[in-house]
Parts: structure tokens; sequence; C-alpha cells
């Protein structure tokens, strides 16, 4: 079986997921094809899997949150992108 945020029972509806923001945040990463997103990455994987962040996918308190969780946490590991390659960002990995 995968690990990733589709493993995860949905919350009924409009209700927000009871899973601490690390958790969701290395699902998401795990389950990505190169084990690493972008932050914009992450906060989309949170809203296509659920519903409760698509509602509020212009809302600034839960994606602060996430920055949050990402930077104090140590399992989290910015990695610059390369020059070369295209888009905006650096990556998140899981250490």
């Amino acid at each position: 079986q995968d690990v990733n945020l589709w493993a995860l029972p949905d919350p009924p509806e409009g209700e927000k997921l009871n899973q601490p923001y690390p958790i969701l945040i290395k699902l998401a990463i795990y389950g990505s094809s190169h084990k690493q997103l972008t932050l914009q990455e992450i906060y989309t994987a949170l809203e296509d899997q659920f519903g409760w962040f698509k509602d509020r996918r212009n809302e600034k308190a839960w994606k602060n949150s996430i920055r949050h969780n990402l930077s104090l946490n140590k399992v989290f590991q910015h990695m610059p992108r390369i020059i070369t390659e295209p888009g905006k960002g650096s990556y998140w990995q899981l250490d």
C-alpha cells in the first residue's frame, strides 16, 4: 500500500482532517514522484485531496502553519532548485 495523503480517510464533509500538519506534509512529500515538493506543491496536494483546504485556498492561516512547520521541524530539509530547472521556489525533502 502506498504511503501518501490518499491513504488517509476522508473527514466528514466540510470538516478539517484530524491530523497534525507535520504528518500531512510528510505524506504529501513521500507520496510525490521525486520525494520532494515546493511549498506551492505542498499546498496544492492538500487542496487536491481535502475539501477543507480547497475551500480555504485563499486563506493565509493554514498556509502560515505549513511554512512554520517546514521551518521548525528538522525532518524537513530545504533543498535549492537547480539553476537550469524552470519554476519558482526551492524544494522540501524528508531527512
